[in-house]
């Protein structure tokens, strides 16, 4: 069995195709992962099967750790940090999945649809500018492609903006939607997968319920 710090890719992923009677498939998929502690964490899932999947991280993550994996486009699935070895992790279910159902039945009605990346549950302040003149706003989550931000400042769709938030560089980008007190903007360009989940160890390991528009 692989173990901390030993574990082999390839032997694991061979011991749970052998548990499934199923062979893995590529999937190359951003995910945000959320511990038993709270901590978020953006990953990389390079492949899943029906017993399980690999994680690409960029943070490290302890041996026997609960997760909650929330892929881009498909519903979280429960689990356990089964080994570590390097940049990689893998996942144990808590149940077996049925994969080619579980990634068809995830898939957007409308196939020429994007779906959305994982956001990050942030609850920090950040600074917007709009026009010449920077405001204080509140950040409620963050994702590669856009933001959502809580203030009762008067906008325009589509209006040109920058948002500036602690240890991320500036982002520019539009506004895309407005609700009540929230804004939803879109970058211009997306963050860097590496940037993004380097920023979000920095965020508090508080219990986090998943974003909600």
């Amino acid at each position: 069995m692989p173990v901390r710090g030993s574990a082999d890719a390839p032997e694991w992923n061979s011991i749970l195709d052998q548990r499934s009677g199923k062979r893995f498939t590529t999937l190359f998929r951003v995910a945000r992962v959320v511990t038993d502690a709270g901590a978020q964490h953006l990953c990389l899932i390079r492949n899943i099967g029906a017993g399980g999947l690999m994680l690409e991280t960029y943070v490290p993550f302890g041996f026997g750790t609960a997760v909650r994996v929330e892929p881009k486009g498909c519903a979280p699935v429960n689990g356990k940090i089964c080994w570590v070895r390097d940049k990689n992790a893998g996942v144990a279910f808590d149940a077996p999945i049925d994969v080619a159902a579980y990634l068809s039945l995830n898939q957007p009605p409308d196939m020429q649809e994007t779906p959305r990346g994982p956001r990050l549950t942030v609850g920090r302040r950040a600074r917007l500018r709009v026009g010449v003149m920077w405001h204080v706003v509140e950040l409620i989550d963050l994702s590669q492609k856009g933001a959502k931000v809580q203030s009762d400042l008067p906008m325009e769709m589509d209006a040109g903006v920058e948002l500036m938030v602690e240890r991320l560089a500036p982002l520019s980008g539009r506004i895309r939607w407005m609700k009540e007190d929230r804004i939803g903007i879109e970058f211009s360009t997306a963050i860097a997968l590496a940037d993004l989940a380097e920023w979000a160890s920095t965020l508090p390991g508080a219990d986090i319920p998943p974003p909600m528009d």
